[in-house]
């Protein structure tokens, strides 16, 4: 297989971009678009599957190792059933919101693959600069427009710090790999502050503590439908770069202490400060937060269950979020859930089981597999942090099942709602069966027959 066969996941994506942007060219406009970048980035999917783990390509700039696969897989697979939401939602515009979300994806999947600084750097604005026009979709509200503000001041500044940390690097080691460029134990305190510069940016992008301070604000001012995309499948790709960073970045114990000391601050604040949220976008922003610190916990274990525990949690997390899109975005907007899409609500059942890690949910294994690295690893205290978080977790997620099952809708507010599409209904199936079945189809992946073996 040639080195731009590799190469063919993302060419399909950016195929799917630009026919967004020339959607009025199409039959059937920006439906047909979203439809058709929701099939391309599922074929997308299912080439980085068969596709499999590869060697570098672009005199090894791009890596196509397990990381890579299933984060590419994960970006593609998510993206597919966002645009298939989108489809058939009641948004207008919707061919700039599927545009800006495909070229986002394109951005993500190089990230994850990226083992040159540069092209880490430049693939990380791709699937991010995006994002900051789709925070900001409904442009004639002003909550809106602020929202989009804070998230491009904080993605901004966090990532000049990063990339004032990349030319430290580069200064002191002399050059761009990431695999050549760990070694900054030799220059001391000079090499520590360069390697958290560095990492501030994947923080960022990450939503983890402390660089966590806007993204409930910025979530609360933006459509739930942007929000839904944004606070996961960008996630998933920077834990795949943050995971490639932080294994090559050698300065004693430098990296280690501050990906333990995020994790636990991230766990804390993000946990406690849901509580007492009564916006969904702002407590499922604090909710990220604190999967964040779960995510930096295997990461300072050195564990690469921290990329599958990313895509654990996004899944639900953009499930829930497409609910608020339809149902509304306060808490109360969803009583009587239960009488007016029955299956919905079950759905959400599932999906917040999950995000606490009740068996037999993947999130589950999710937190297992985190809890073990972190334990292999001799962080104990952390792991016993991480396990009151999960439990203090279910008091806020279960706040949204009661006003669902057990509260009673008012007529006039039920017929205000759009109501299920099909392709809302699938989407739902969708990510219900593989918030029960994730685990085993992580193992089915190493099985698959691959292109050009």
């Amino acid at each position: 297989m040639t080195e731009l066969a590799v190469l063919i996941p993302e060419a399909l994506v950016l195929v799917a971009a630009l026919a967004a942007l020339f959607a009025e060219r199409l039959p059937g406009g920006d439906r047909t678009a979203a439809r058709l970048g929701a099939g391309l980035a599922g074929a997308a999917a299912v080439c980085v599957a068969l596709i499999g783990v590869r060697d570098p390509i672009a005199n090894g700039t791009l890596a196509y190792d397990a990381v890579a696969r299933d984060a590419r897989l994960a970006v593609a697979a998510l993206s597919a059933l966002y645009l298939l939401w989108l489809s058939g939602s009641a948004l207008d515009r919707v061919r700039e919101m599927a545009a800006f979300a495909l070229f986002s994806a394109l951005g993500g999947m190089l990230m994850a693959s990226a083992r040159d600084l540069m092209v880490l750097f430049i693939a990380l604005e791709l699937g991010t600069m995006p994002a900051y026009v789709m925070m900001g979709y409904e442009r004639e509200d002003a909550r809106t427009l602020e929202g989009s503000l804070k998230y491009y001041l904080l993605s901004m500044t966090t990532s000049l710090v990063m990339l004032y940390g990349f030319s430290l690097i580069f200064g002191l080691t002399g050059t761009t790999r990431i695999a050549e460029a760990g070694s900054l134990a030799p220059a001391g305190l000079l090499g520590a502050f360069a390697a958290v510069f560095a990492l501030t940016g994947l923080f960022a992008k990450l939503s983890a503590a402390p660089f966590h301070f806007w993204t409930p604000d910025a979530y609360a001012g933006a459509p739930a439908s942007a929000v839904a995309f944004v606070s996961t499948v960008p996630k998933v790709a920077g834990a795949a770069a943050l995971f490639r960073l932080a294994q090559a970045l050698e300065v004693g114990e430098v990296v280690s202490l501050f990906l333990g000391a995020a994790a636990l601050a991230s766990m804390l604040l993000g946990n406690f400060g849901a509580y007492p949220q009564r916006d969904i976008r702002r407590l499922m922003a604090y909710s990220g937060i604190a999967h964040s610190g779960y995510v930096l916990l295997a990461l300072g274990a050195g564990s690469p269950s921290a990329i599958a525990y990313a895509v654990i949690y996004a899944i639900p997390s953009m499930a829930v979020m497409l609910l608020a899109a339809e149902e509304g975005a306060a808490v109360e907007d969803w009583s009587g859930l239960v009488q007016r899409r029955p299956a919905a609500a079950w759905a959400l059942v599932v999906l917040l089981l999950s995000l606490v890690g009740v068996p037999p949910m993947a999130g589950f294994f999710g937190k297992l597999s985190v809890f073990g690295a972190a334990l292999h690893a001799g962080r104990t205290a952390l792991v016993v942090v991480a396990v009151l978080m999960s439990v203090v977790s279910a008091g806020y997620y279960f706040r949204l099942i009661r006003p669902a099952f057990f509260a009673e809708g008012a007529p006039e507010v039920a017929e205000d709602r759009a109501g299920a599409t099909w392709a809302s209904t699938v989407v739902f199936v969708a990510a219900t069966a593989l918030t029960l079945l994730l685990p085993l189809l992580f193992g089915a992946l190493e099985s698959l027959p691959r292109i050009g073996a």
